[in-house]
C-alpha cells in the first residue's frame, strides 16, 4: 500500500458548505472583494484592517471561505478556514481554486454586485485566489494584495489591469523578495501597478496598510 494519500483511490462526496458574508456601505459606489487569508476569517480580517462597522467611501462584500481549518489552542479550537486545498509543489490538488473562484462569482453575481466597479483586496490566500476570480468580473478596475505571491500562470487568464502588492519586509512566511521579483514579472506582461515594501511589517493584516489600501481602492473606483 502506498505511503502518499494522494495515490489512494479516490470518489466524490457532496458536501453543502456556507459561504458566509457581510455587505456594507453607500451602494451607489464601487464594491471591494475582501479575501482573507489561510486560517482565518472575514471578521478577523475586518477588525484587523480597522474597517468592521466603520462608514467607507465604497461597499465592501467580505466573504468568508467555504472550508474549515480550525486551530487548536489552549482554549479550545478557534474557527478558521481556507479557500482551497493543494500543493503546487506536489502536484496535489483537492479543492482548486478556479472552482472556489466560480462558487464566489456566484455569490456576487446572487447579490446583483457582478457588472460594479470592482476592486479584490486579498490578504495572503485570498491574494493568491484573486486572479483566479478576477476574470469572472465584468467591471475589474484592480487587485490590490496584502502578504501574498503573484504566479504567472493564474494571471494568463486575467486582461491587463492594475496589480498592487503591499508586503512587509520582515514578512516569515512569504519572502518579500520573491513576491516582489514575481510581481515585477507581471508589470513586464503589460500589468500595471506597484509593489509597496511596509517597514517592519511581519505576515499579518495590520492598520499599518490601511491608509495605503484605502487610496489605491478609492483611486480606482472613482
Amino acid at each position: 500500500m502506498s505511503l502518499k494519500l494522494e495515490s489512494w483511490p479516490a470518489r466524490t462526496a457532496t458536501f453543502t458548505l456556507p459561504m458566509r458574508y457581510s455587505l456594507w456601505g453607500p451602494s451607489d459606489k464601487g464594491v471591494v472583494i475582501a479575501l482573507h487569508g489561510y486560517q482565518d476569517h472575514a471578521l478577523s480580517m475586518m477588525k484587523r484592517i480597522g474597517w468592521w462597522e466603520k462608514e467607507l467611501p465604497f461597499q465592501v462584500l467580505a466573504i468568508n471561505a467555504p472550508f474549515p481549518v480550525p486551530i487548536w489552542t489552549a482554549d479550545g479550537f478557534k474557527e478558521a478556514y481556507a479557500w482551497y486545498f493543494r500543493d503546487t509543489d506536489r502536484g496535489f490538488t483537492i479543492v482548486s481554486p478556479n472552482e472556489t473562484a466560480l462558487r464566489v462569482y456566484e455569490l456576487i453575481q446572487s447579490l446583483g454586485l457582478q457588472k460594479k466597479p470592482t476592486m479584490i483586496f486579498g490578504f495572503s490566500q485570498g491574494g493568491y485566489l484573486a486572479p483566479f476570480l478576477g476574470p469572472h468580473l465584468e467591471n475589474l478596475r484592480g487587485i490590490v494584495s496584502l502578504g501574498s505571491g503573484y504566479p504567472m500562470e493564474p494571471y494568463k487568464s486575467l486582461k491587463p489591469t492594475y496589480i498592487f502588492g503591499l508586503h512587509g519586509d520582515r514578512d516569515e512566511r512569504i519572502p518579500c523578495d520573491k513576491s516582489a521579483e514575481a510581481h515585477a514579472a507581471l508589470l513586464a506582461q503589460g500589468f500595471k501597478g506597484e509593489f509597496i515594501v511596509l517597514r517592519g511589517l511581519t505576515h499579518k493584516v495590520d492598520p499599518q496598510a490601511e491608509p495605503i489600501v484605502r487610496r489605491l481602492l478609492e483611486e480606482h473606483l472613482s
